[in-house]
């Protein structure tokens, strides 16, 4: 059974992409390649709200959003 994490940041620059960078980074998903998905979340799934995303492996690595 997969798990899926749900977590947000918040994130306050000078520009809105900085902003979001900053956002990212509160979260614990920065330096990532984000990756688009669709919304449909699968039956057999677990999702969970955690206010920090757990360990994602190596910078650079894909992750799904």
């Amino acid at each position: 059974m997969n798990t899926i994490h749900v977590a947000g940041g918040v994130g306050v620059a000078d520009t809105a992409m900085a902003s979001y960078d900053a956002a990212l980074a509160d979260a614990n998903l920065h330096n990532y390649n984000l990756v688009a998905v669709s919304s449909v979340v699968p039956a057999e799934a677990t999702v969970v709200a955690v206010e920090e995303a757990p360990d994602l492996g190596p910078a650079g690595n894909r992750l799904t959003v």
